[in-house]
Order: structure tokens, then sequence, then C-alpha cells
């Protein structure tokens, strides 16, 4: 539990007033209710709710347009909520379960690294940087050949995580890699997948991909929106991190 948490505890706690000129200034009862507002009536009730202070609105028209399009009902599932005791249904009341303000009380677990992981020594930091450009620096290689090269010499394990993964040469150097024996285990966007991709090109018995999608906002109304899973990284060997996009 976080200190401001346990102090929140604390009848006896006199929290000094936030801003938003402040830099802990985290949350903001009047945009939540706004967004509240976008998910419920859409975006006229949005732009409603923040009245004439439209050029300090703190989602751009496209956000507003991707939040309408997006949002959905939350359908919940009454067997979460029921418990078993001595093999019998618990006799909690799960009419008392809040189903719309917080309905995703529980975590997805995280899937094993089935395909195993490289057994080393603590990880020591060399200070070893390198920044490459697109297009390149006079001299430089293009980042897409800085990619594939150590793609190709990877020996022990790669893992990728991204929004989408479109590039074909770079799903062929994946698959050589997977049938060399190396393990790749992969994490892409689960809207990315569904509008530009499809998982067969990904498929190979050396190879664990698992799709996600971004930080859900759940309204009081029982509406939810998801967002989308935008980091960008690839891990070769334990040794090599490349952060960035080409694309």
């Amino acid at each position: 539990m976080s200190n401001s948490q346990e102090q929140s505890l604390d009848e006896n706690v006199v929290f000094l007033p936030v801003t938003e000129a402040s830099p802990e200034f985290l949350h903001c009862e009047k945009e939540r209710q706004a967004v509240e507002g976008l998910l419920s009536a859409g975006p006229e009730a949005f732009y409603s709710s923040i009245g004439t202070e439209r050029s300090g609105c703190f989602l751009s028209s496209e956000e507003v347009s991707q939040i309408t399009s997006w949002a959905q009902d939350y359908h919940f599932n009454p067997l979460q909520a029921q418990g078993l005791e001595n093999g019998e249904e618990s006799s909690s009341d799960t009419n008392d379960f809040c189903t719309t303000y917080c309905p995703t009380h529980s975590d997805v677990p995280t899937p094993d690294l089935v395909l195993g992981w490289p057994e080393t020594n603590p990880w020591v930091p060399k200070g070893s940087v390198t920044v490459h450009t697109s297009p390149p620096a006079e001299g430089e290689p293009p980042v897409r050949e800085v990619i594939r090269r150590h793609l190709q010499k990877a020996s022990q394990v790669i893992a990728i995580v991204t929004d989408r993964l479109t590039d074909g040469a770079i799903i062929g150097d994946l698959h050589n890699a997977a049938s060399r024996g190396v393990p790749v285990y992969i994490i892409l966007n689960q809207r990315s997948i569904q509008e530009n991709f499809t998982l067969n090109r990904l498929r190979h018995p050396n190879m664990q991909v698992r799709v996600l999608g971004g930080k859900t906002f759940c309204s009081r109304a029982g509406r939810m929106v998801v967002g989308e899973m935008k980091a960008k990284f690839l891990l070769v060997d334990l040794e090599t991190v490349i952060h960035g996009s080409y694309r």
C-alpha cells in the first residue's frame, strides 16, 4: 500500500489542496464526469459538460471520436462473483456486488513462459546506448537492418512488445529464429490485430503470442472503453534492448 493510501486511512491527516499547477496533480473529478458523459451519451454530452472551456479541452477531437467508437456495454458474469465453500456456493449475497463502478475486480493471470527463459547472472548495465534515426544518418545503417541483424544472430531468446507487426521480412526472421530453437515471445495490441493483422502468420511451435489491450475505463453507468497498448521494444538474448519504431 502506498504512503498516500495509508495516510487516507488516518482521520487526523490533513491533506494540502492540490491544484492543476501542482506536479502531483493526477485526478480531476470534472474530467472524469466528462468522460462518463461521453461514454453514456456521446460527444454532445462531453462538450456540454466542459462548457465554454473548449479551448482547454483535455481530449482532442480525434480522441473524442475514438472513445465514442470504442465505447461498449460491460457484460457482467454473475458467476464471477460466486464463491465456493466446501464444494457449495457461498451464502454471500451477490446482489451487493457492484457491477458498474469497478466490474473488473481481478487481473488476467500472466501466462507462463512455457518455451523457456535463459538463466543468466543478474543483468549489469554496461552503459552503452546507440541512437539510430529513420531515415538513417550518413554512414549509418537503417533501423530495419539493425533489427534484422539482431534477430538473425539471436541464440537464447527473443521478446517483442509492439502495437502491430506486419513486416514480412521481420516475421520471416522470427520464424527462422524459432526454427533454430530460439524461444520467441510476442505481445501485440488487440485492436491492431483485429484491424490489420492475422495471427496465422505467427504460428510456430517455438513462438508464443499474447494479445493485450490498453488500460480499461469503466463508468458507473455500465459502459467501458479499452485503450490501446502502445509500447514498442525488442529484447534479444537478455543483452540487447531496442526501443522505438522505424515506420
